[in-house]
């Protein structure tokens, strides 16, 4: 490779640097895995600087399109568009309505951005370590923290300008980052009081997860338990609840699509007919639920306009929070 240090004009050496050897990835004249120069190696065939030549090799290292391998040297990890925006989005789990929203955001934000994704399946000290071992390395840090419990700490290492929340806003978080949460509290009580005459045909709703692997926020809960308290109406929150206890005049809410099916089952199993027998409702709308077993009543933030909204955030940055819509899909389950 011959690099020739361009002196009309003003742009700096390092970015021609850097554009010489992002030029010389996408033509072929170095492949992904191959050794770069030294940086010794690196001044004394181009003639610049020992600087020069770190900061761009730390520019291509941010981008990810160098790697730093300690006593080897630097290697073509991938071509990137140097130019390009890159994303460290951190979510709780991939689930279909998970997908809506990272496809929403991924197509709203376009092709100058690049995203990388990582899952923390609800453990917050792995929640931590990903964002420990992100910091630094990315222009932009979306993170999905779905906790019950203080994860201010993690959160705080990225800086607030940096920062976007998605999905849920933390209790007690108080810095001024850039949100598009859902308003846990009045979603769920708001769309029960939506459905108080047709809940009011059973005897009590029985909200069910599995508390092993679920996130189940305490604001929903408690936005339940603020319905039961004003409308005099049942709500129990069950989690860990024994499918085989489902019996007939009662409502039941699954949080996950898991429990959606495990109800379904144990309702075949006893025979117990939708809507005549028993009531069923869902959290979270996906395609699935609106044909199965002639559709599943539903309580959901719309997760497309999620993504729109949080791809509008980044590229204007702006450092608003948004409360994101909620919808009840009224079907034919109650």
């Amino acid at each position: 490779m011959e690099f020739t240090v361009n002196t009309h004009t003003s742009e700096t050496i390092y970015n021609q640097l850097v554009k010489f050897i992002v030029e010389a990835i996408r033509t072929n004249q170095i492949s992904v895995g191959e050794k770069l120069p030294s940086v010794n190696k690196a001044c004394e065939t181009y003639h610049i600087s020992r600087d020069t030549v770190l900061t761009a090799y730390k520019i291509l290292q941010k981008k990810n399109i160098i790697l730093s391998i300690p006593g080897k040297g630097f290697f073509v990890n991938r071509l990137s568009k140097i130019n390009a925006t890159r994303l460290f989005v951190l979510f709780d789990a991939m689930n279909q309505y998970k997908e809506t929203l990272y496809r929403s955001l991924l197509n709203n934000l376009g092709d100058e951005y690049e995203l990388d994704i990582s899952f923390h399946y609800y453990n917050a000290q792995l929640f931590d370590t990903l964002v420990t071992n992100a910091r630094g390395k990315y222009d932009y840090y979306i993170l999905m923290p779905h906790f019950n419990g203080d994860v201010s700490t993690t959160l705080n290492k990225i800086p607030a300008e940096s920062l976007l929340l998605l999905d849920a806003w933390p209790h007690g978080y108080s810095r001024n980052c850039a949100a598009v949460y859902q308003n846990f509290i009045s979603d769920a009580y708001e769309g029960l009081k939506c459905m108080v005459e047709k809940l009011r045909k059973y005897e009590a709703l029985h909200i069910v997860y599995n508390d092993k692997f679920q996130y189940m926020p305490d604001d929903f809960v408690a936005g339940a338990y603020r319905f039961s308290g004003e409308f005099r109406f049942p709500v129990y929150v069950e989690p860990g609840f024994d499918m085989n206890r489902i019996e007939k005049g009662h409502c039941y809410m699954a949080v996950s699509e898991r429990d959606l099916a495990a109800i379904i089952k144990s309702m075949k199993a006893k025979r117990l007919k939708i809507k005549k027998d028993i009531g069923l409702m869902s959290l979270d709308d996906t395609p699935l639920k609106e044909v199965l077993i002639g559709g599943i009543t539903t309580l959901t933030t719309d997760f497309e306009e999620m993504g729109r909204l949080a791809a509008s955030l980044v590229r204007n940055k702006q450092n608003v929070r948004i409360a994101n819509k909620w919808h009840l899909l009224d079907r034919n389950s109650l």
